[in-house]
């Protein structure tokens, strides 16, 4: 579809595009924006992208709406030659088209074939509708347009027409810019004031300059989307500027031709003698755009889409990757993509992943809490490592994954320093980074977690204590708190304690915790009673907490 080699056609080139050329790659002070010591922002060249694109109109002199060929008779505004008789009517020059007879035929394609072949539309004799009518130019992706030049043939230019643009592949458009016959029509047709002043990057014109009825034919249309606007001084600056010159396909929304009786052509609308004279012609169109790389390639070209060869491609540096080099590479992500400028690369930076993984993501978030490392080993960025190796985890893979530990003396690049805990994993819950210390699981304590911690009972299930939420009245008012259990669950049965929070003892067992002996019992926590004592100390729970001692019965 586009091939590069064939280069800018320099005689569709006006004086006036090199005035864009200068003012794109140049900063307010006339100076380069490249320079290659310094790095700033890079730019491929210019280059006409009609010669690449797939053109189509709506209608076409010399077919139907279907395609089908046919002929259709059309005279010119203009005085010809007195050649064949056929060729002057009533002293018009006339000719006829036809779609299948090579010398009549008008495809929209020689529009931008660079000979001076050219497309025609039907003549009005055919119908008023073909006032209205579509000329689209598919530039197969993204590009930044500078201007575009418009050579017509045999027809004056349009009277009634809209520039418009798409940069979702043709699915939408909008106008880029308006024409109009008259002031009035900007304002009535299109809510424009005519001919003003431009005040913003995106301002869309209603220009009259290019819609008199002379020259009758060859006439030219130069339209620039950079030149005059705030932001043309400083591209690379201009976010705004540089959407606005963005598209993907162009179209040229004729909607009405020139006439020589304007428009009072009420009473001759019906003769074909005076709408056969009426239609559009375009002989060339050139578009001055460039790849749209963000300041991250000067080099721009085809054959590295293996699905499309003929697609273009940036050839992206500063650690940017894309086709349009939108986004930063894998593992370059410490800082969110920006697109260069003219002080500044805007370089996408490699994140600080210790060589544990090769890619990364930019987490605002992260960069805000400052939780993140740079290669610099500063706190400087959001870039999260993704899919952490080697036994690694966290932000940076800084850190051993659960189980794992990094002895003291090894760097944290290395590939084998994250070694296993020597910890039994049912009672803790990994080691220490560097001593490699076992961690005890929560509800476990001591030097080698091998008794509970407090609040906890039953080694080594080590079960939490019940708590138990109660209410006290209180002058101020009943006051909410819990009751925790503190007991010795060596001496307690199953429930441990009650409602209060008071140690429930089993037989044999007494104290506020259930930790001693009763009377005639011995050996805690097993409290085994003496069977040849005289005497048997019968107290139950219930009975040590309602009185201190209730009865001693004696036995014989």
């Amino acid at each position: 579809m586009r091939n590069m080699a064939r280069g800018m056609r320099v005689a569709n080139l006006l004086a006036v595009f090199f005035t864009f050329l200068i003012t794109l790659f140049s900063d307010a002070n006339g100076q380069e924006t490249f320079n290659d010591i310094t790095g700033f922002s890079l730019s491929p060249p210019y280059f006409n992208l009609a010669e690449g694109s797939s053109i189509s109109a709506t209608a076409t002199c010399g077919q139907d709406e279907a395609g089908t060929p046919r002929y259709d008779l059309y005279c010119k505004l203009v005085g010809g030659p007195n050649t064949l008789p056929t060729q002057n009517i009533q002293g018009q020059f006339c000719d006829n088209c036809n779609a299948i007879v090579p010398n009549k035929a008008h495809p929209v394609t020689n529009a931008i074939d660079g000979t001076e072949r050219w497309w025609q539309s039907p003549p009005l004799s055919r119908g008023l509708g073909y006032n209205e009518v579509n000329v689209t130019l598919d530039l197969g992706q993204l590009f930044h347009v500078a201007y575009i030049l418009i050579k017509f043939a045999n027809s004056p230019r349009p009277d009634l027409w809209v520039l418009e643009r798409s940069v979702d592949n043709g699915r939408t458009f909008t106008p880029w810019q308006y024409f109009a016959h008259s002031k009035h029509e900007c304002i009535e047709r299109f809510g424009k004031q005519p001919n003003a002043r431009i005040l913003n990057d995106d301002d869309q014109l209603c220009t009259t300059d290019y819609s008199r009825i002379v020259p009758l034919e060859n006439g030219e249309i130069v339209v620039s989307l950079v030149n005059g606007r705030p932001g043309s001084k400083n591209f690379t600056y201009s976010p705004v500027l540089r959407d606005f010159t963005k598209a993907t396909n162009i179209r040229l929304h004729f909607l009405r031709t020139s006439t020589l009786l304007g428009h009072l052509i009420s009473k001759a609308q019906r003769d074909p003698t005076v709408t056969r004279r009426y239609y559009y012609s375009i002989k060339d169109i050139s578009i001055g755009g460039r790849c749209v790389c963000h300041g991250h390639a000067q080099v721009c070209g085809g054959g590295r889409n293996s699905g499309n060869p003929n697609r273009l491609q940036c050839e992206c540096q500063h650690n940017t990757c894309g086709e349009s080099c939108d986004r930063c590479c894998p593992g370059f992500n410490q800082k969110p993509w920006r697109a260069a400028t003219v002080s500044s690369p805007n370089e996408c930076q490699p994140c600080q992943c210790f060589s544990h993984a090769f890619d990364c993501y930019y987490d605002p978030e992260v960069e805000k809490r400052g939780a993140s490392l740079d290669t610099f080993r500063r706190y400087d960025g959001g870039g999260v490592c993704i899919n952490c190796q080697h036994n690694t985890a966290g932000v940076n893979c800084e850190r051993c994954i659960e189980g794992f530990y990094r002895p003291y003396g090894i760097p944290p690049e290395s590939p084998s320093g994250c070694i296993p805990c020597r910890c039994d994993q049912r009672t803790t819950a990994g080691c220490e980074m560097g001593s490699g210390k076992c961690i005890c699981k929560p509800q476990l304590a001591g030097e080698n977690c091998d008794r509970c911690a407090d609040g906890y009972y039953y080694y080594p299930q080590c079960i939490r204590y019940p708590i138990y939420p109660v209410t006290t009245k209180s002058p101020a008012g009943p006051i909410v708190g819990k009751f925790k259990c503190i007991c010795d669950y060596r001496g307690t049965v199953h429930g441990v304690c009650d409602a209060l929070g008071r140690c429930l003892c089993r037989q044999g067992v007494e104290g506020a915790r259930c930790d001693r002996c009763q009377l005639g019992y011995h050996s805690f926590p097993n409290c085994q009673g003496e069977k040849e004592s005289p005497y048997h100390l019968n107290f139950t729970p219930h009975s040590l907490y309602k009185h201190n001692l209730i009865s001693v019965t004696c036995q014989e």
